[in-house]
């Protein structure tokens, strides 16, 4: 099976969901350096599953391994896209380079329905 490689340029059109990511920074300061995994998204928001025990990287190891999460130390928080700047982590397995590479976006961008970002993906390709 092919693996698909994600550019940075392209991850706004991509599916975001399975994708480490880090809230930047928001309208809401609550949410402000919130990190997990995207694990649903809708036209205006991400949900974040979120592991209180671990950063960044501690999530990766988590997701990467076969051990069930701890559902006792995380939770979903949802996000919205709208005045939201996220950096997301493209995994090595999937990145052009063949290392991890963070993206920072403006939420605003990819505000619309998943499936509609993917299809003006393909449109750009041709």
């Amino acid at each position: 099976m092919t693996q698909i490689e994600i550019t940075p340029a392209e991850l706004p059109y991509h599916e975001l969901i399975g994708l480490l990511v880090k809230v930047d920074s928001s309208c809401d300061p609550t949410i402000n350096g919130l990190s997990g995994l995207v694990v649903d998204e809708t036209r205006n928001t991400l949900e974040i599953e979120t592991d209180f025990q671990s950063d960044l990287t501690s999530v990766t190891e988590l997701r990467t391994s076969s051990e069930p999460i701890d559902t006792a130390h995380s939770r979903v928080v949802i996000v919205p896209k709208a005045g939201t700047v996220f950096v997301f982590t493209i995994p090595e397995r999937i990145s052009q380079t063949g290392r991890n590479i963070s993206v920072k976006i403006d939420g605003n961008i990819t505000l619309s329905q998943p499936q509609n970002r993917i299809k003006n993906l393909k449109k750009s390709r041709k």
